[in-house]
């Protein structure tokens, strides 16, 4: 150690010259709870280090010994504040998949807080799954989803390009006045999208829309039996 024994029982470690050194054990400690390692094994690697230091000829202080265990146990709870909040994320990510909704849709309910990349691979997945499908209709729900941004918004509304070059057409609902603000924020025009002010009003367009491909569908039928018959 490059600080005297004296310095090390008596100095104040929220100084400058121990920061360096409880900042390394903090981020160790953080390492090891990423790891899924032990908070017991966190402080029996600690005390190796410090033993190793130690060498029995000038101990360290029990003081510094301490502060130094805590600056790694301080570590190692925010590393699994931070392993629990990503493992949340992923479980919460994973319950954003696209839901058929009857022959002729599928909806995306989004909810809770998620980063911009979690959305857009949530729309990429929509996306896919109207073209595996054939499926030409789209809700996209944002009543559950919170802190609306400009970066948030352009991936959500991405679905509306997606279902277009599918030569769909994709509803939004659920949108307030703060994705409203967070969509002039990105430029997005909300008056080019398909927007229904709640989601029972999104699937009632749903079925008018299904409704009126249905009967296109009939009438073409029709068309081509006659064709047949003659």
């Amino acid at each position: 150690m490059e600080l005297s024994a004296d310095t090390l029982a008596g100095g104040d470690y929220a100084s400058f010259q121990f920061r360096e050194c409880f900042t390394v054990l903090s981020l160790l400690g953080r390492r090891f709870a990423l790891l899924d390692l032990t908070p017991s094994t966190t402080i029996e690697v600690v005390r190796l280090v410090l033993a190793s230091i130690d060498g029995g000829v000038n101990p360290l202080p029990r003081s510094f010994s301490q502060r130094a265990i805590e600056a790694a146990v301080e570590g190692f709870v925010l590393g699994r504040e931070e392993r629990v909040a990503e493992a949340s994320e992923a479980q919460a990510a994973r319950q954003l998949r696209p839901l058929r909704i009857d022959e002729s849709a599928f909806a995306l309910i989004l909810t809770g807080v998620h980063e911009p990349e979690v959305l857009s691979e949530c729309v990429d997945a929509l996306g896919r799954a109207m073209l595996d499908t054939g499926i030409e209709i789209a809700v996209v729900d944002l009543s559950q989803l919170g802190e609306p941004n400009a970066e948030r918004v352009a991936a959500i509304f991405a679905a509306d390009e997606i279902a277009r070059m599918l030569g769909g057409v994709c509803i939004f609902s659920g949108i307030d006045s703060r994705w409203s603000a967070a969509a002039r924020d990105a430029r997005i025009d909300l008056d080019a999208l398909q927007v229904a002010p709640n989601l029972a009003a999104a699937l009632t367009s749903v079925r008018a829309r299904s409704a009126r491909t249905f009967e296109g569908d009939k009438l073409n039928w029709r068309r081509l039996i006659e064709r047949l018959r003659r």
